[in-house]
């Protein structure tokens, strides 16, 4: 006896679509990315982003949603054809059959997990209803059509209905003038429209602030993309810093952060795939452990394009997979030496020689120091890079004036400490808030921002009261991060490894 398993609605809405992706930016693109992909349905399958118009719109929709406007993903690509549709609703994930091929190379760009479209359901209010029964009655439709004109496919997802009824109906037609179409009546040819009622999407500003940093920002790899019929274009590419390597297949466009506004938050480095300028991994997020020394400050920002790392990206969009960064995977080596021989000098040079000395940044030197008194010194390497990042030595241009003067080295902008097994950067290279003191990178819980160059107004006089201030809001930070809803847990955390120290 054989048994298939059967998918729950809370899987569909849980693990595949709202706890996958970091934020709604990246639920759309997935939307955006699909209709990228039925856009370039070539023989040869190369990336060919002019092939692509892709319509991003809200509107309303009073047959689908009496009030309130319906977000709107419309591509103009061949429709869901009958190998679309077992693909889109048979398949759970990518058949073996297609990771052989991808692999090798005939992604067609896409090199999708084969769960992108259930991020619909994230863009979707009401499917972040408290109660699983309530957010598994919400979905979203599909319109589809494959000819140049005709009846259109109209489908609804609904992961409750998915459970109970065992599959979605696909083979529901509905003429071009039927009330739930009509805001398709001027639409030629065949197309494919994603249509989410009550959306987490304001405004149209609000959609193209969420995915401007997702988008191909190389000229030559953007589609046309309009958002409430604005054609919308990525930010410009960094210019301080502009390297090739190896017949111009690797390529790397970094600045430093330059803060414009009181909301700018510096984003970091990404690693990008060269093949379509889709931002693969965020070298913030990988941290030092496999990123060299500084691309994984926040305050180096731009893109670093690799060919064929799309195939390689985790599936939340934002690391590369476990697989690929194994030491002994040749392109992952590849990739290392371009990152550590030729970038990461090049970036050195973006930063300051060190943060201002400042009462709290002398008094971090002695607390460091605690810490390794307590704890133990951090490891001196790790896989990919060690705990300050992979070591570089490079040699400074010299002339007579200066070849006998002892060159001066950068200092790191971090100081790397471990609470008992766990390895931390106390990271120096910003300010805070004045009342904050420290607090957790949002994208990498091993980081830790101290606000140590002047900004913090609350640090007290006496060296000693100062060290144990700091040690304190340090280790409450790491707690509540670790203890994001739990702030009692929190406060308990920074207590018991206080009481760390005092049994040295």
């Amino acid at each position: 006896m054989k048994l298939q398993m059967a998918i729950t609605a809370y899987l569909i809405l849980q693990a595949l679509a709202k706890d996958l992706y970091e934020d709604f930016g990246q639920c759309l693109m997935e939307l955006i990315r699909n209709g990228l992909c039925a856009s370039m349905d070539n023989p040869d399958k190369k990336w060919e982003p002019h092939r692509a118009k892709i319509e991003v719109s809200l509107i309303e929709i009073p047959a689908l949603l009496r009030k309130g406007k319906c977000l709107v993903v419309l591509d103009h690509g061949k429709g869901l054809t009958t190998a679309g549709l077992k693909r889109y609703f048979e398949w759970l994930g990518t058949p073996l059959e297609t990771l052989r091929e991808r692999s090798r190379g005939s992604s067609n760009g896409s090199s999708q997990k084969g769960i992108g479209r259930l991020a619909a359901l994230s863009l979707n209010g009401k499917c972040h209803d408290k109660d699983i029964s309530v957010a598994a009655k919400n979905g979203f439709f599909v319109f589809s059509r494959t000819s140049s004109s005709g009846e259109i496919r109209f489908i609804e997802v609904v992961p409750e209905k998915i459970e109970t009824d065992g599959g979605t109906e696909v083979d529901r037609f509905i003429t071009p003038s039927s009330e739930e179409a009509r805001f398709l009546n001027n639409i030629e040819g065949s197309f494919t429209a994603i249509v989410i009622p009550t959306p987490v999407f304001d405004s149209a500003d609000e959609i193209i602030e969420s995915i401007k940093w997702l988008l191909p920002r190389e000229a030559n790899k953007m589609f046309d993309l309009r958002v409430n019929g604005k054609k919308v274009a990525p930010p410009e590419l960094q210019s301080a810093v502009n390297i090739t390597w190896d017949g111009d297949k690797y390529r790397a466009r970094l600045g430093a952060f330059k803060k414009v506004s009181e909301t700018d938050e510096a984003t970091g480095i990404w690693l990008c795939d060269e093949e379509t300028g889709f931002r693969v991994a965020s070298c913030v997020r990988m941290g030092s452990k496999f990123m060299p020394m500084p691309l994984w400050y926040p305050d180096i920002v731009g893109d670093i394009f690799v060919p064929g790392l799309l195939r390689h990206q985790g599936t939340a969009r934002n690391k590369l997979s476990d697989a690929f960064t194994r030491k002994w995977d040749d392109e992952w080596r590849k990739l290392l030496l371009f990152l550590s021989t030729v970038v990461a000098p090049a970036a050195k040079n973006l930063l300051d020689n060190d943060v201002e000395e400042t009462g709290a940044s002398k008094a971090l030197e002695d607390l460091v120091t605690l810490f390794h008194g307590c704890y133990g010194l951090p490891p001196e390497k790790e896989p990919g890079g060690g705990s300050g990042g992979t070591r570089i030595r490079t040699k400074s241009p010299t002339t007579p004036d200066d070849k006998d003067r002892p060159k001066e080295e950068p200092k790191p902008r971090h100081k790397t400490i471990k609470i008992r097994d766990e390895v931390y950067h106390l990271y120096t290279g910003r300010s805070l808030d004045p009342d904050l003191f420290a607090e957790v990178a949002p994208h990498n819980s091993q980081l830790v921002y101290v606000n140590v160059r002047g900004a913090y107004k609350s640090l007290p006089k006496n060296l000693s009261e100062r060290k144990e201030h700091m040690l304190m809001l340090i280790l409450i930070a790491i707690g509540l991060n670790e203890n994001v809803n739990n702030p009692e847990e929190a406060l308990k955390f920074a207590s018991s490894r206080r009481a760390d120290f005092l049994k040295k």
